[in-house]
């Protein structure tokens, strides 16, 4: 691993952490700076993995930086999130999701029979039965771009799933956990904890997505 890689990867877990701090201190204006910062990171990371020399099988670079162009725009939209704002952050998530899955069926797949499919599809299932269903009724007059959003984050999961790459799986397995956990907490029933255990989980959904495609 080089320095410059090194030095960047310091650097997110630092973003990461005051960022993480400034949610459960309600602290707007660091987490204003440090929730872009992150992402802008992400991107580094990404151009840092790719030329230590790319490996083969890897998506094209430029699919990656889509999915995290459009992920830096949503965290900004969401940082207000007032209505429209959440319906173009909203839009910009499912954006990404189609990017990743486009970046996943570019890369070979580990053959033989799936069977990370096997437990995947009914697990997605019951999420949608115990929280997903409960978030799409809560979401009112927005709930048809919400039940797409769910629809493109299972998506993700089973593309994955269908590639067997056990970290590309699990970067999509908290994808959906992270955004589960914001669409109960925005449109169910607000928890103390959830803003954490929203951004936590989806900043270690970013970085295994990208380090499984580009590692």
């Amino acid at each position: 691993m080089s320095t410059h890689l090194w030095v960047l990867s310091v650097a997110l877990g630092v973003t990461a952490l005051l960022n993480w701090s400034s949610v459960l201190r309600s602290d707007v204006v660091v987490e204003r700076i440090t929730k872009p910062t992150f992402m802008l990171l992400m991107i580094g990371l990404a151009w840092s993995l790719d030329g230590e020399g790319r490996v083969d099988g890897a998506p094209p670079l430029r699919v990656v930086f889509v999915a995290l162009g459009l992920s830096l725009v949503g965290d900004v939209l969401l940082l207000n999130a007032t209505r429209g704002r959440f319906l173009a952050g909203l839009a910009a998530f499912l954006a990404t999701h189609v990017a990743y899955v486009w970046a996943i069926i570019e890369t070979p797949g580990r053959g033989g029979f799936p069977w990370w499919v096997v437990p995947l599809a009914p697990a997605l299932l019951i999420l949608h039965a115990r929280f997903g269903r409960d978030i799409v009724v809560g979401a009112g007059r927005q709930r048809l771009p919400v039940l797409l959003y769910q629809l493109s984050l299972f998506a993700l999961v089973l593309v994955a799933g269908w590639k067997g790459d056990w970290l590309v799986i699990a970067g999509a397995a908290l994808f959906v956990g992270s955004d589960t956990i914001l669409g109960h907490d925005r449109f169910v029933r607000e928890r103390r904890f959830a803003p954490i255990q929203t951004i936590v989980t989806y900043h270690l959904a970013q970085v295994l997505l990208v380090v499984g495609l580009l590692r």
